[in-house]
């Protein structure tokens, strides 16, 4: 532990410690070590560098410093050793800085109140929004007005700010952030927030400048007005621009397994995945992996297009676990050209939204494995593609068919939806499953037609179809007041216009303040919609939360928003 008394004789020095402090937060590698002189020099940690605020540095001057903590000469605090990750794809990152920083104001000797900070944690969502988070506690001198015992540290919300595109950067194995926390507009003058803080005067917080209530009222109330506007022309307070560092992700990578390679059943692989992410855009599910010749991924933009790949599989955001998967990959012989070179692929489930996920790992192959034994009779082998779907989507599945020449015979496919017959080709016969299949189990019957057997070659499968996801829409056709009551068209939406409108129930609750204030009847959807009756309300800003219950097809969705009452 260090102690530093930031007054006196350091007061001349004012001016260039503010400009050493800006040069500081406007270089995203500000803190990055000198670059090393030996190779096997281990990577400095990621560090968060801030000065909180010209009021911290410059009032609360009296400065003790604990748990790895360091200050330069401009004021600036560094937070070292950060743990967690930046995800380069997403823009996602949360780290947790060490160290502690107490900042007291100090006359005569005697300590009359103090702030202190310790192990700062910066994180930021996929929205770009971001939070600086820490444990906080703080003394005022009973001689002061503080209380005769302090209120225990705890972790809250000390400021938030903005990311904007390209804020990141990235250098050696350190990715950089520098940002400037809100302060304007953060705490509105005259608020239940600002009110219940102590924060009573007319106007006060000024234009609403504040570090984050959560912080303020993590402090006892004689160091709070520190934190906050109660004046024109207070820069000082403004919360400091910061630079954040973090440990970029790993990048996705595959390895695989042969498990298997016959003329019969083709090539089967064991694939793993190490560093892989579920969603990245909203609608993401998991990733795909398929097989198909090397050099270049067919084109993907179309999930039709996954009959492109020599053997293919889905594995949902469910099946991803801390980054990592496995699943099979069955290559049909027929669908393998022992003159090219093949690869496994990945890439973003079910609409290629990004390329984050985009993988190529080449494929070795024992072609003398594959090749063709001696066939008698015609015949049908085992059933591939999709085992299941959901509600409102559609999906392949097909079946092997042997000693056929390809579009000499055709297979029909029963207890899937309508009757289907196709010609055999590339060795098998593949059928679309309808969208419009009801949710439940399936037994598939593939019969081979026109080969002149008594018995013509049958088999079967199973197939599993799970509820389709829905969505929650609805809009509000007369907003409520204080004087009348309002009126919201609900209407649930299925994931495919080749399906029936939603059926079922839905119901909506009123919020304030994370207390429920009004329940609305439930009602029955009648054409796919229903109109729910919102009942006055005082003024206020409320929480709108609707529901659908979903149905025998449809899985249940719901949505939740702000609306403000005058």
């Amino acid at each position: 532990m260090s102690t530093l008394t930031r007054a006196g004789a350091r007061r001349g020095a004012r001016a260039t410690a503010v400009v050493a402090a800006a040069a500081l937060v406007s270089t995203p590698l500000a803190l990055t070590s000198s670059p090393a002189t030996a190779a096997d020099e281990p990577t400095a940690a990621p560090a968060l560098a801030w000065e909180i605020s010209e009021q911290f540095d410059s009032h609360l001057s009296t400065h003790t410093l604990a748990d790895g903590a360091t200050e330069d000469a401009a004021g600036v605090i560094t937070f070292p050793n950060g743990v967690g990750t930046y995800d380069a794809g997403t823009g996602v990152s949360s780290v947790a800085y060490e160290g502690s920083v107490t900042g007291a104001f100090v006359n005569a000797g005697n300590t009359f109140y103090s702030v202190t900070l310790s192990d700062p944690v910066v994180s930021v969502d996929a929205a770009g929004d971001g939070t600086v988070s820490a444990t906080v506690s703080s003394f005022v001198s009973p001689a002061f007005g503080g209380p005769a015992t302090p209120r225990p540290a705890a972790a809250v919300e000390v400021t938030t700010f903005d990311v904007a595109d390209g804020a990141w950067t990235t250098e050696g194995a350190l990715a950089s952030l520098t940002a400037t926390p809100r302060w304007d507009g953060v705490l509105e003058a005259g608020s239940e927030q600002a009110t219940a803080l102590g924060i009573t005067r007319a106007g006060q917080p000024v234009g609403g400048r504040s570090f984050s209530p959560a912080f303020l009222g993590q402090l006892e109330s004689g160091v709070r007005a520190h934190f906050y506007a109660s004046a024109e022309n207070q820069p000082n307070k403004t919360p400091a621009p910061l630079t954040a560092q973090a440990t970029p992700a790993a990048t996705p990578a595959v390895t695989y397994q042969v498990t298997g390679a016959s003329y019969a059943d083709g090539l089967d692989l064991s694939v793993s995945g190490t560093s892989f992410r579920g969603a990245t855009n909203p609608g993401d599910n998991g990733v795909y992996v398929g097989l198909a010749e090397a050099g270049e991924m067919p084109d993907v933009s179309d999930r039709g297009n996954t009959e492109l790949f020599a053997g293919v599989n889905w594995v949902p955001a469910a099946g991803i676990t801390d980054g990592a998967f496995r699943t099979a990959i069955n290559a049909p012989t027929e669908k393998l050209d022992p003159t090219k070179s093949y690869s496994l692929y990945t890439w973003q489930a079910h609409t290629h939204s990004n390329t984050t996920q985009d993988t190529e790992t080449p494929v070795e192959i024992d072609w003398s494995a594959l090749e063709a034994p001696v066939v008698v009779d015609p015949g049908l082998g085992d059933v591939i593609g999709s085992t299941g779907q959901r509600y409102g989507t559609t999906t392949w599945i097909a079946v092997k068919v042997q000693n056929v020449e390809d579009g000499t015979r055709t297979v029909t496919l029963t207890g899937a939806g309508t009757p289907q017959t196709v010609n055999v080709q590339w060795g098998q016969a593949a059928f679309r499953v309808p969208a419009g299949l009801a949710a439940g189990s399936y037994t598939p019957r593939f019969t081979l037609n026109g080969t002149g057997l008594a018995t013509a070659p049958t088999t079967t499968g199973a197939f599993t179809v799970l509820k389709g996801v829905s969505k929650m829409n609805y809009s509000f056709t007369r907003a409520p007041s204080s004087a009348a009551p309002g009126y919201v068209l609900v209407a649930p939406s299925a994931p495919s216009s080749a399906v029936p409108r939603p059926t079922g129930l839905v119901a909506a609750k009123i919020y304030l303040n994370n207390r429920v204030v009004a329940t609305i009847t439930t009602k029955q959807l009648a054409n796919g919609q229903v109109v729910l009756a919102v009942p006055r309300l005082a003024p206020g800003r409320y929480v709108f939360h609707v529901a659908y219950g979903g149905s025998a097809n449809l899985l249940a969705s719901h949505s939740s928003r702000y609306i403000q009452v005058r």
